[in-house]
């Protein structure tokens, strides 16, 4: 089972959902926005996924700079789909898990 970590959105249980269906896959999800929380908790979660989905429309510009950075430290792929619907965001993982596309932060 792989680990994709959604940064950006609202619908966790959607994406759970999706996720255990379409691609087996375990879902890490936080929710893109930062207000007392220090940047250590996006760490913890990049260690521990196989790939990133970075949803962009939902996210702050300091989450997505900081997933980025963390992403290429830690040489995870990293998908950033423009739009936050369920299928849209477990198709991005499933391509960056299957190697049909390979985003890293740069």
């Amino acid at each position: 089972m792989s680990t994709v970590l959604i940064v950006g959105g609202f619908n966790h249980k959607g994406y759970e959902e999706m996720g255990k269906k379409k691609g087996k896959m375990d879902i890490l999800f936080h929710n893109g926005i930062i207000k007392r929380q220090s940047n250590s908790v996006f760490e913890k979660l990049v260690k521990k996924a196989d790939c990133v989905v970075l949803i962009q429309s939902t996210c702050s510009h300091k989450t997505m700079w900081e997933v980025k950075k963390l992403s290429k430290k830690y040489s995870v792929p990293v998908a950033y789909p423009r739009n936050r619907g369920l299928s849209e965001v477990i198709n991005s993982a499933v391509e960056l898990l299957n190697n049909k596309v390979s985003f890293f932060a740069s």
